[in-house]
């Protein structure tokens, strides 16, 4: 019997059946004594599926891919068994286009699916599954959706299908929860990955510990890591707060290329609070780094030698980063008093690896100036506000101080009559103009 051959685009065209023509030559019980099964299986548009195999796609293994599609070798299918299979895989997300043809030889079919990979695939985290290793993770949800590998588009049937599995999974533990598949991304920027994480279940932090230090008093790192004890876990928050909190106890002590991996949440096995979580923060310390030398860049009004007074470091002692950083803020109460609003001062390090010397630059940006456009003094008769506007010193032109008001603030609160209060300054800034126009309500409360 010669082979046909069928072609299937999914969403442009309907599927089209096979046809065969059958020639009558006896009564119909007699036909249906003698003609040939496959005939028959022909007849009803239906076919054991001897084959299926998808092809195109650069991220999955065809054979792991073709499972996604429902199909399973040996049973019997039809056009709609294909147009649904199709529309599965297509559901995923994993796929652009789904397209397919097939091929009949009496009453076997081989189906060939040709697939367009989906642009996007990101990577997958697990946030707090701290019942299983990452190991088993992976592993548990490959074995439940085949297209797992670590990896997924930002939206799609996948998603669902990845969260299911590891809901199935927490209830081999007996834990019923809600599994919830989150985008993740710097705020403002493109999705940089997928987050599960578990939903409604508490897991308090009860104990944390560190490997890889040998530079520094593991004391000191538990008392920096200190505010995560008791509190619910979260992968991200404990990420981000161990290379910021904790990580200052090496950048205080010189070591400014400490890494702080990803932390490893475990199920803290005999503490009396149910779902209890110890984390391992891996570390990789670095070198020590000692200070070169400091320079400037940049416009300041105020000279150079006047803001290094600011500075805590000593040329050749081990670097401070952190000191640094604080003499920097430091720095900016020196230039918002004199009106330059937008000032930012930066240290930036430059490192040299091979004599572990850091030399600093700090880059001084100061804008520009803004002064003190109007003083309005509202709810105040006009003798009182003739009073209080003179006992500002801070006059319309003069270089804006927010910081003065507060100053001002109580020489006025001394000189108010009782029963009226004053509230804090209202300060609207003109980018236009470089001008700051602040304005105090008083109010009368009545009560003498």
């Amino acid at each position: 019997m010669m082979p046909n051959f069928r072609n299937r685009t999914i969403g442009k065209h309907e599927a089209r059946g096979v046809k065969t023509a059958l020639w009558l030559q006896s009564a119909v019980v007699l036909f249906l004594l003698v003609v040939p099964s496959a005939l028959l299986a022909q007849s009803r548009g239906a076919f054991r599926l001897l084959s299926v195999s998808l092809a195109g796609s650069k991220h999955y293994a065809g054979a792991e891919a073709a499972q996604a599609t429902g199909l399973k070798v040996g049973d019997t299918i039809t056009s709609k068994s294909l147009d649904e299979a199709a529309s599965r895989l297509a559901s995923l997300g994993v796929f652009a286009t789904v397209d397919y043809h097939y091929e009949t030889r009496g009453d076997s079919m081989t189906v060939i699916f040709t697939v367009v990979d989906a642009s996007q695939f990101l990577p997958c985290s697990f946030g707090n599954f701290i019942w299983f290793t990452p190991q088993e993770l992976r592993e548990g949800v490959h074995s439940r959706v085949p297209l797992f590998d670590g990896f997924a588009p930002p939206g799609g049937g996948l998603l669902d299908l990845i969260s299911a599995a590891l809901s199935a999974m927490l209830e081999m533990r007996s834990i019923h929860a809600q599994v919830q598949a989150t985008p993740q991304g710097q705020a403002g920027g493109p999705i940089q990955g997928i987050h599960f994480q578990v939903m409604d279940v508490s897991m308090p932090v009860r104990k944390i510990e560190f490997t890889g230090v040998q530079k520094v008093d593991v004391a000191q790192l538990q008392q920096a890591a200190a505010p995560l004890i008791n509190k619910e876990y979260d992968a991200t928050f404990t990420r981000d707060f161990s290379r910021q909190g904790v990580a200052a106890v090496y950048r205080e002590r010189g070591y400014l290329r400490a890494d702080f991996g990803e932390p490893v949440p475990h199920l803290l096995t005999g503490d009396p609070v149910a779902n209890a979580v110890s984390v391992t923060i891996p570390i990789t310390e670095g070198e020590q780094y000692r200070l070169k030398e400091i320079t400037w860049s940049g416009n300041s009004a105020i000279p150079y030698p006047e803001l290094g007074k600011t500075l805590h470091v000593a040329v050749g002692a081990p670097v401070n980063a952190v000191q640094l950083e604080q003499d920097a803020l430091a720095m900016l109460l020196l230039f918002h008093p004199m009106g330059y609003l937008n000032a930012d001062v930066n240290p930036k390090p430059i490192l040299d690896d091979a004599s572990h010397l850091a030399a600093y630059e700090i880059q001084i940006r100061q804008g520009d100036q803004f002064r003190l456009g109007k003083l309005e003094l509202a709810g105040l008769d006009d003798a009182r506000t003739i009073s209080f506007q003179r006992l500002s010193h801070l006059r319309p032109g003069d270089p804006y101080n927010a910081y003065y008001w507060t100053i001002y603030l109580q020489e006025v609160v001394r000189k108010l009559p009782a029963g009226w209060t004053v509230g804090n300054p209202i300060q609207t800034i003109h980018a236009d103009t470089k001008t700051v126009d602040v304005r105090f309500n008083f109010h009368s409360t009545g009560v003498k």
